[in-house]
């Protein structure tokens, strides 16, 4: 299975509420708060699927009114994406996914205090630490979600070895130099 993308147009992120216990709120958060770092307020499939609910709950009575806004998405390995808070929403139920489909555009609908992505995500309805399924860490700050597919490439090509690419994967920007060097490669 392929490793999820970033829910944005850009693979670096700021995690504003990371997923668990919030003892300042007095809360458990059930996903992760995250801007896009660059500006681009685009939200997008991380992984293939099919639109289950595309919708704003405005009524206070139901469970998920603090989401406001926002869809969810199914894939067929039993795990559900939800994307919350959007300004608006581009996928409709019933639409079929592929990663980095537009979803809609992040927004301040439902319980927030500023514009964000709430992503949870849920396996057979049960909670699910979203940070650990992105592949980033659970806590505040910048985060970089770089597709696999590029750094596989360029590992593939030159025939790099695991620990060469976990010394890259370890620099802040190791995202964009994959995608620099897959890209120069691919200009030959």
């Amino acid at each position: 299975m392929d490793k999820p993308r970033s829910p944005f147009n850009t693979p670096s992120l700021r995690v504003t509420s990371p997923y668990g216990r919030r003892p300042a709120l007095g809360d458990y958060h059930c996903g992760i708060d995250m801007t896009p770092v660059g500006g681009d307020m685009t939200v997008c499939a991380v992984m293939a699927g099919t639109v289950v609910r595309s919708r704003i709950v405005t009524d206070t009575s139901v469970r998920t009114w603090k989401w406001g806004n926002y869809v969810a998405v199914a894939q067929e390995d039993g795990i559900v994406a939800y994307y919350c808070h959007l300004a608006s929403r581009a996928a409709e139920e019933g639409d079929i996914l592929r990663a980095g489909d537009r979803i809609g555009v992040m927004g301040d609908t439902g319980l927030s205090y500023g514009a964000h992505l709430h992503f949870e995500v849920r396996r057979r309805g049960n909670v699910i630490d979203p940070a650990a399924y992105l592949g980033i860490k659970n806590a505040a700050g910048e985060a970089v979600i770089y597709a696999a597919s590029d750094a596989d490439e360029v590992c593939r090509i030159c025939g790099l070895e695991r620990r060469t690419r976990e010394y890259i994967d370890g620099y802040e920007h190791a995202a964009d130099l994959w995608r620099k060097l897959r890209s120069g490669m691919s200009k030959e």
